[in-house]
């Protein structure tokens, strides 16, 4: 089932121990994480933070981060097995639905958790 959920959209100066620190806030506030997604551009580290509440986690992270806001996208459990992902992105597809960033984890569960971020999440959401 798709549903809208709402993803933390984060900056930091890449330093070693950044992602310990904006981690070691967001557990100390008790906002749970379900999915991360981190990268280096340059001198700055990227983070797409996916869990409970992301005001709050905006909240707690910025004395760490130079800039932090969430925004909304779309969360869609698929089953754990070749294709999976496949059907979420034919479908939106189909649909005319652009997806501008993905990213998942499945673990070694039955199901995994895809994280869309598209041009139409409202969309997407009916059609998935």
């Amino acid at each position: 089932m798709a549903q809208i959920c709402k993803q933390c959209v984060a900056e930091v100066t890449n330093a070693v121990g950044r992602l310990a620190e904006v981690t070691e806030g967001l557990k100390n506030a008790g906002v749970n994480i379900c999915s991360v997604c981190a990268w280096v551009e340059g001198e700055k580290g990227k983070l797409l933070l996916v869990g409970e509440d992301a005001e709050k986690a905006c909240e707690q992270i910025g004395a760490v981060c130079e800039k932090c806001e969430w925004r909304e996208v779309v969360c869609v459990e698929v089953d754990n097995r070749p294709g999976g992902p496949n059907a979420v992105a034919r479908t939106l597809a189909d649909a005319g639905v652009g997806i501008h960033i993905v990213f998942a984890t499945a673990g070694h569960g039955e199901k995994a958790v895809v994280v869309l971020d598209t041009t139409d999440n409202a969309k997407a959401v009916e059609v998935l």
